[in-house]
């Protein structure tokens, strides 16, 4: 089906008056106009369709539904993983090699066939486009001159990678990988690069040579990521080939993977969408029936049309009048949350924090290299005049927590040392800016502009609450509405120049709103965007530069020792908070919103799709409603608990993920 037609369906009740006395039945409203295919309205566009280069929510929602990786989360846990592709894997004693076994008779739906060589192929061309996502590679893995003795690396000569890696793209553009030659068999074989064959179901991956230059202990979350996933090399070769730094425009709009869905239509319009059709020649089935509790390789049980509605209210009425058996918003406040609520036919759950904190953490960042927030105690004395208990109720309604960053709530190294979140004090406020350059009301005269997010009235709110609050010491900013767009390009360091320090988009921007939104869950992913000095959270906006901080990130990036992560990790925050770096604002709270028809679904708060699911090919919708057990207990069968979506926030949920600012060194 076409997702931009909805049926029209005309229901023509027939009252009939039977004399005789029966048993008396209540009749009620259908839930849902239909079950099969099953209506999505998603409120973003995918970015791209291309594992290698999608680095959006909506682009990772489509592309898991197509393409696999090697391992993927584990049902709703977010801390452990299970096969794909991959039949099972080892780690040595070092953790610096995993060896993957995969899954035979494994093709793609063009009945392609899937192995070691395909996979290697898939590994390196992610690397060499260069995308927003490589970075999730590059931290431990780079490019090959399939030298064994002397191999490649993040840090070798910049001729020899440029050489090594026109080679390579020769290489990937060349060789039949679907059957290679033997010559090729033996290269991707070369010992000691970052990805060496082992057989044609075996793949070696060499940690070392990406900029980390260690082992990992977040290795299997970063390969869960889409650009870890296999791809056709015929297709590609086929429609383009392989040009380092440089996107497919086939592979952006086109869709052919060993996923266990196929995507007959696609339009990536707004109003457009894209229908997921079961592959009724799935590879997955046999190895399905094999392992029956692996929800990653379970064949579709549904066709899926999602349609691109970027409309709140329309979403909003889709939901309630049973059009959409499930949707995301890329925007949802107190008010429609209420609306939602208490709607027979609808599930509106608030979830735990790990939801919310991978959707986005969001803070206020003051630059350090311009006045007065060069100064410390002005610092301080923003951090105790905002009111924070007033944003969260009134701007929220409730629906919010504070946090102490870097690292968010719930995840690992979390705050070790249980410091308090900023508190609002106003006398303490009016101290510190007494012992500043702005005493006696010195910097009242200069307006300060101010950048928040314009996505709903919550930040609108909450950036007048801020004027108001830190109008009460002296401190006169000027709240600007930017788009997310907006917002990525203030992030931009162009020729050496920041954009928040030009007048681009309103600006200079010297004091803004800003987020992080998890890439995989792991505490460096965050420290090493907001906390390192060239993170693409703080290189523009806080500029705070600490190189014990930044070289901290980097240890406990490479570190599994708990010990010396709590100490990291304590000392990271400890330095911030200290120094008033950021002010740690809230964590809105994560929404899900679904039909109580809709089964099969299976949560987990690094989900994209709907409802914050990795996958759609678990879930399918009934007719009338069905008993439903409890949270935790095993429901619909698949995974223990069912699916979120992190969506559905009380935020703007980014359409692009952020990227680490580019170096010389990476693949390009």
């Amino acid at each position: 089906m076409n997702p931009l037609y909805r049926n029209i369906i005309a229901i023509a009740i027939v009252v009939v008056l039977i004399l005789a006395v029966i048993t008396l039945r209540v009749v009620t409203q259908s839930c849902l106009t239909q079950t099969n295919p099953m209506l999505v309205d998603q409120s973003e566009l995918p970015d791209s369709l291309d594992p290698g280069e999608t680095f959006s929510t909506p682009g990772w929602a489509a592309v898991q539904q197509v393409y696999q990786g090697l391992v993927n989360y584990n049902g709703s846990s977010y801390t452990t993983f299970m096969g794909e592709l991959a039949m099972n894997w080892s780690e040595s004693t070092n953790e610096l090699q995993y060896n993957f076994t995969l899954w035979p008779n494994v093709h793609f739906s063009n009945g392609d066939p899937y192995n070691a060589y395909v996979q290697w192929f898939s590994f390196y061309r992610s690397l060499l486009l260069a995308g927003g996502p490589q970075f999730i590679l590059e931290e431990n893995f780079y490019s090959t001159d399939f030298n064994a003795s002397n191999p490649l690396s993040y840090y070798s000569n910049i001729t020899n990678i440029s050489s090594a890696n026109a080679t390579l793209a020769n290489d990937l553009n060349t060789w039949n990988f679907l059957d290679p030659t033997a010559s090729e068999i033996a290269l991707m074989g070369t010992a000691n690069q970052s990805f060496v064959v082992l057989g044609p179901y075996e793949i070696q991956l060499n940690l070392g040579y990406g900029y980390l230059g260690t082992p990992y202990t977040y290795l299997l979350a970063s390969i869960s990521a889409p650009n870890s996933y296999a791809i056709d090399p015929a297709v590609v070769q086929a429609n383009g080939g392989v040009v380092p730094g440089q996107p497919n425009a086939y592979l952006s709009t086109n869709m052919i993977g060993t996923g266990a869905y196929t995507v007959p239509y696609y339009n990536g319009l707004p109003g457009g969408g894209y229908s997921l059709v079961p592959d009724p020649h799935y590879w997955g089935k046999a190895a399905a029936a094999q392992e029956p509790w692996n929800n990653l390789i379970q064949p579709a049980n549904t066709t899926v049309d999602v349609v691109f509605q970027g409309s709140v209210d329309i979403t909003t009425n889709d939901l309630i009048v049973g059009d959409v058996a499930e949707a995301s918003f890329a925007y949802i406040g107190p008010g429609t949350i209420h609306v939602l609520q208490g709607k027979s036919c609808l599930d509106v759950q608030i979830l735990p924090p790990v939801f919310g904190s991978t959707s986005g953490s969001w803070w206020v960042y003051l630059n350090q290299n311009q006045f007065p927030f060069n100064n410390l105690s002005v610092r301080a004395a923003i951090a105790h005049a905002i009111n924070y208990n007033q944003i969260i109720q009134q701007a929220f309604g409730g629906y919010a927590q504070q946090w102490v960053g870097p690292v968010p709530p719930a995840y690992p190294y979390y705050d070790p040392a249980n410091l308090t979140p900023y508190q609002y004090n106003l006398t303490l406020a009016k101290q510190e800016i007494q012992s500043s350059p702005c005493a006696n009301n010195a910097c009242a005269g200069t307006s300060i502009k101010y950048e928040y997010l314009d996505t709903g009235i919550d930040w609108a709110e909450t950036a007048q609450f801020l004027k108001q609050d830190l109008g009460a010491i002296g401190i006169s900013i000027n709240p600007i509405p930017i788009s997310l767009p907006d917002l990525y390009e203030e992030q931009a360091l162009t020729n050496g120049v920041c954009t928040t320090t030009t007048g681009a988009n309103g600006g200079p921007f010297y004091m803004g709103q800003e987020f992080y939104t998890s890439d995989y869950i792991s505490p460096d992913d965050w420290t090493q965007n907001d906390a390192q000095y060239y993170g693409s959270a703080n290189l523009c906006m806080s500029e705070y530069d600490n190189s014990t901080v930044t070289n901290d990130t980097y240890i406990a990036a490479s570190s599994a020792n708990a010990t010396n992560l709590t100490e990291l990790y304590t000392n990271m925050t400890a330095a911030m908070y200290y120094n008033y770096t950021d002010i740690w604002l809230v964590v809105p709270d994560a929404v899900n919103v679904f039909s109580t028809r809709l089964h099969g679904y299976i949560e987990n708060p690094m989900a994209s799709a709907e409802p914050y699911a990795f996958l759609f090919n678990t879930q399918w919708a009934s007719e009338r409603s069905l008993p439903r057990g409890r949270s935790g207990g095993g429901r619909d069968g698949l995974g223990g608990q069912e699916g979120r979506r992190r969506d559905v926030d009380n935020l703007l949920r980014p359409v692009a993920r952020h990227e680490v600012p580019r170096n010389p060194r990476d693949l390009a």
